[in-house]
């Protein structure tokens, strides 16, 4: 008899065991139906070592696909393929094409307890290795891997990396780096001899198409620095010690060469090393000196002291004379640190033998007879000069008679009007024919007259002129006077037009949002084209009014001094400068402290030897925007005031590190507000390095190209960024403070208004 009933509990562990079956298959054909799918799409795609690997999720029998691969042709063959795979009923997603890193940095930087390494690598294997490298140079120190993988690597990439990794063995501290094609090893080496080392390795590893980029490498400072240079009684010449860079090494070099040419050899065994005492070249330079005038001997240089010892010239009085110009050189110091040895003092001469009287002879007459009464005395050449100086005219010389004199005054009178005469003029009956009054005095006396101050003279045919003049237009006819050929009187001017200065020599500029205008003086046109080539560079092109003349005879230094007044003046939101003699002088308003301490720094340091500058910078009140996107100059200006330091110290290469990127988040942040503004990154650097001929332009402008670069990969706008480095040209702090260090080493933001 049928129970259908019954049947129901039967079929219910049938139920079961169907679910879970279909269960554990459907897993594993998702597996085997995502492990063939990425094969498929790798094997049509092509995998690329750095770039993102192809990924293939399944969801029943759809895939979603993710990756990149090689081109965009080997994207659409795999996605293509993928659709064909058997199992696969749609394929969704997508890959694209890998881009390459640029640029593609690398480093290791060796500290006290760690070697940092970071930056991009094509594989794993790669970054590996390079962890294995670091550990077998520096076997003590924890090895920090943030190395990230990246493609683009450059070809030969694997083998550069391990090779410089090995020399930060000899470092003290350090880094090494690499940014695409170009490396650096910089920091300080552990021996003078490791420095040597580590300068002959980077000449050695610039070969299959990487190039070594100069930067800060620096022998060790040697607490105990020495120098010494020893003269055998052959002649042959030891120097041994230490020298603080090639430069100064050269020196030393060629003033060995002068002082001794004729040695039998020079050998010189020093080694690099910093910690030299002061003036050490110019210590080194008189110890040579010095040494040369010994037949034998040897000079020292050791902290602050000095010493010489040898034998001297073997003629006695020179060997003395040579004690007293040593002993005498730098003070009674140097008397305990000189040992020369002479030889002894010759014998005294024999008394001379009494010489025999002789006999008694009348004296001579030797008296001149009178000279005729008829001969005339000899004429007196004309010597005559006349001073202006504070309204005071002074004459001197001689006249023939009173009537002369009075001539002459009244002369000086017409000429120089409003002066008061000084007469120091001196009479001389016998005064040869000279000038008259119509002649080159009047003609002197006259150009005195258009002068502020000055000096004419006249000595037989020849006359001097020389003074000032207190404007362009005096200028102008006092030069077309004194071009006429031949002068009155008949004279010959010395000296010329070089003789005669516009003072106050004074250039003057006024900015605003209309323009600049520049009124005054400049020494010639090539002053007046930097000029304008700094306007033209700005954001006021087009806006110069120029109402200068050219005028010579400038101050020392003035053409340098206008074009710094110009730069800072250019940086201010209005402004007043004025350039003269007496030095700069800027006065203005700024919506930006960091830009007024550029200016107030600038003027400070940075200004021609001799010229003086002081800046009178404000900061605005009113007339600077506060209301967004306007905002984007003050956040970008706190910002860099918080983050100066962005990339590591003396770093030639331009890696991206943690501080870096994280700033470089925040400006792009801030960059939001102003989407349609143009800005400017600009890089700046400290002095550090251009002591060794670093180019720190260059490297200010790397770093400032950096960070656009990284901007326009987060998504800002290329166009809207441009990118400059100034090196050391405008600092915030004067060079040369810890501060300076610090705070010179910044990339800063101007937004164009």
């Amino acid at each position: 008899m049928v129970k259908p009933a019954g049947w129901l509990w039967g079929l219910v562990p049938l139920a079961v065991l169907w679910f879970a079956g279909n269960a554990m298959l459907g897993d594993a054909i998702e597996r085997d139906v995502g492990h063939r799918s990425t094969v498929a799409a790798v094997a049509a795609g092509g995998e690329v070592p750095g770039a993102r690997p192809v990924t293939v999720r399944v969801v029943g029998r759809d895939i979603d696909v993710g990756g990149e691969t090689l081109s965009t042709e080997g994207a659409g063959a795999a996605m293509s393929r993928l659709r064909a795979e058997f199992g696969v009923r749609r394929a969704l997603g997508g890959l694209s094409q890998a881009v390459a890193q640029k640029p593609y940095s690398w480093s290791a930087t060796r500290l006290t307890e760690a070697v940092v390494i970071s930056g991009f690598t094509p594989d794993e294997a790669t970054a590996m290795a390079n962890v294995a490298a670091a550990r077998e140079a520096l076997p003590n120190l924890r090895i920090d891997d943030r190395q990230s993988l990246a493609f683009g690597a450059p070809q030969g990439f694997a083998a550069i990396t391990r090779s410089i990794i090995a020399e930060l063995a000899k470092l003290s501290a350090g880094k090494v780096a690499l940014d695409d094609q170009r490396f650096c090893i910089e920091g300080q080496a552990a021996t003078p001899e490791q420095f040597l080392a580590l300068k002959q390795a980077s000449a050695a590893l610039a070969q299959d198409g990487f190039q070594a980029v100069d930067c800060a490498l620096e022998p060790p400072r040697i607490a105990d620095f020495r120098w010494s240079a020893e003269r055998g009684a052959d002649g042959a010449i030891d120097v041994t010690g230490f020298y603080p860079s090639d430069a100064v090494r050269q020196q030393i070099a060629t003033l060995l060469r002068r002082s001794f040419p004729d040695p039998i050899r020079i050998s010189d065994a020093t080694l690099p090393a910093l910690g030299e005492p002061s003036a050490f070249l110019l210590k080194a330079t008189r110890a040579i000196a010095d040494l040369a005038r010994l037949r034998s001997g040897k000079v020292e240089i050791g902290g602050e002291s000095y010493r010489l010892s040898g034998e001297g010239p073997a003629d006695y009085d020179s060997c003395q004379a040579l004690r007293l110009q040593i002993a005498q050189a730098d003070g009674p110091d140097s008397v305990a640190q000189a040992s020369i040895a002479c030889p002894p003092a010759p014998p005294p001469p024999p008394p001379l033998p009494e010489m025999p009287a002789l006999p008694d002879i009348p004296p001579l007459d030797l008296s001149m007879p009178a000279p005729p009464a008829s001969l005339p005395a000899p004429a007196v050449p004309l010597r005559w000069s006349a001073t202006l100086e504070g309204g005071r005219l002074a004459l001197s010389g001689t006249v023939r008679d009173e009537a002369a004199r009075a001539v002459m005054l009244d002369l000086a009178r017409q000429m120089v009007p409003g002066a008061t005469i000084a007469d120091g003029l001196t009479l001389e009956p016998n005064l040869s024919e000279a000038p008259g009054p119509s002649g080159a005095i009047r003609f002197l006396l006259e150009s005195l007259g258009r002068m502020t101050q000055g000096a004419a003279s006249i000595q037989g045919p020849r006359a001097s002129l020389s003074g000032a003049v207190a404007d362009s237009e005096a200028l102008r006819r006092l030069t077309t006077a004194l071009a006429q050929r031949p002068l009155p009187g008949g004279v010959e001017l010395s000296g010329g037009l070089a003789q005669i200065a516009l003072r106050p020599y004074v250039l003057t500029a006024s900015v605003d949002r209309s323009g600049l205008t520049l009124s005054g003086a400049l020494p010639d046109d090539a002053a007046r084209a930097a000029l304008l080539t700094l306007v033209e560079a700005s954001p006021l092109e087009g806006k110069l009014t120029d109402e200068t003349q050219i005028v010579p005879g400038a101050p020392a230094g003035f053409s340098v001094a206008a074009r710094e007044a110009v730069t800072n003046l250019l940086r201010l939101d209005l402004g007043t400068a004025r350039l003269s003699e007496d030095g700069l002088v800027i006065q203005g308003l700024t919506c930006r402290d960091l830009i007024k301490a550029e200016v107030e720094t600038s003027l400070a340091s940075r200004l021609p030897a001799g010229m003086t500058g002081r800046a009178e910078i404000g900061l605005r009140q009113t007339g600077c925007l506060i209301d967004p996107p306007n905002t984007c100059q003050a956040d970008l200006d706190a910002l860099t005031k918080r983050n100066t330091v962005l990339f590591a110290q003396g770093a030639s290469t331009v890696a991206l590190d943690a501080p870096t990127d994280r700033v470089i988040g925040e400006v792009f942040d801030i960059l939001k507000q102003c989407p349609n503004s143009r800005i400017t990154i600009e890089g700046h650097t400290n002095v550090d390095g251009e002591r060794y001929g670093f180019d720190n332009r260059d490297l200010s402008n790397r770093r400032a190209m950096r960070v656009r670069d990284e901007l326009v990969r987060r998504g800002v706008d290329a166009g809207q960024l441009a990118a400059t480095g100034y090196g050391s040209e405008r600092p915030l702090s004067p060079h040369g403070t810890a501060e300076a260090r610090v705070a010179n080493r910044r990339v800063q933001f101007t937004v164009a208004k």
